[in-house]
């Protein structure tokens, strides 16, 4: 089993944010119904690739789970404004959290402008200028490379026999970098499907997966597909290093 931490997000709460600003969603008034389908979207497509869940984000999906119920209980015949909300808690962690994050981005941005001053004779580096731009529109998302992934698997259950082996692991997510690295230095491109021959263990499917995820994010490479179901490319990224 592997552990990674999924694009850009830093916990449950960080996730929560995300689906709150994708559906705008009122954070002042969360829907729990669609908000709890969503989250627990995440939290089966975690399942589904067989990736360690952190203890924290089941925490959080019963605690949805808790608030939805209560939002379905009969209401008291009291006055509503003497009703305690069962989403206040939530609500007011999520603010702070939110607060918390746009303070921690505006420490970073401070931070690099305050990297760009230092004191240096001028170097000429006209010979590291490079005229490659990232088109974001001709990038998959991460569902299109997950598609492929159970594709890959698919294809190697049936290749492979129904044995159990228990062996040390010895294929690293380091290995699987320089795999990529090494088909991309000899070409500007390379079929995803061509890292595999299905007939290797599991866990190289998984380690070659999860090593393009992290090269995909850095910008080492880019994940193209002209159009649906086409054969995935594996691309030079603008941060792609070919020495």
């Amino acid at each position: 089993m592997y552990e990674v931490k999924l694009d850009a997000f830093n916990g449950p709460l960080d996730l929560l944010l995300h689906l709150i600003q994708k559906y705008e969603i009122d954070i002042y008034d969360i829907p729990m119904k669609s908000l709890t389908e969503q989250y627990m979207q995440y939290v089966h497509a975690m399942k589904q690739l067989e990736i360690n869940i952190a203890s924290e984000y089941l925490v959080m999906a019963s605690e949805l789970l808790m608030i939805k119920s209560k939002l379905l209980l009969p209401q008291h015949d009291v006055d509503e404004y003497l009703e305690e909300d069962p989403r206040e808690d939530l609500v007011g962690r999520l603010i702070e959290y939110q607060n918390y994050k746009e303070y921690t981005e505006l420490l970073a941005e401070k931070k690099e402008e305050r990297e760009h001053y230092f004191t240096k004779h001028p170097t000429d580096l006209s010979h590291l200028e490079k005229d490659v731009t990232w088109d974001q529109s001709q990038t998959l998302d991460l569902t299109d490379l997950i598609v492929a992934y159970q594709r890959v698997k698919n294809r190697l259950a049936l290749n492979t026999p129904k044995t159990v082996d228990i062996v040390k692991e010895s294929f690293t997510i380091q290995q699987a970098t320089e795999k990529v690295t090494t088909q991309l230095k000899h070409h500007t491109s390379f079929n995803f499907f061509s890292l595999f021959t299905f007939s290797e263990p599991l866990e190289q499917v998984v380690t070659h997966f999860l090593a393009i995820l992290e090269m995909s994010k850095s910008g080492q490479i880019n994940i193209e597909q002209v159009k649906n179901f086409d054969d995935i490319r594996i691309v030079r990224g603008v941060n792609f290093n070919l020495g």
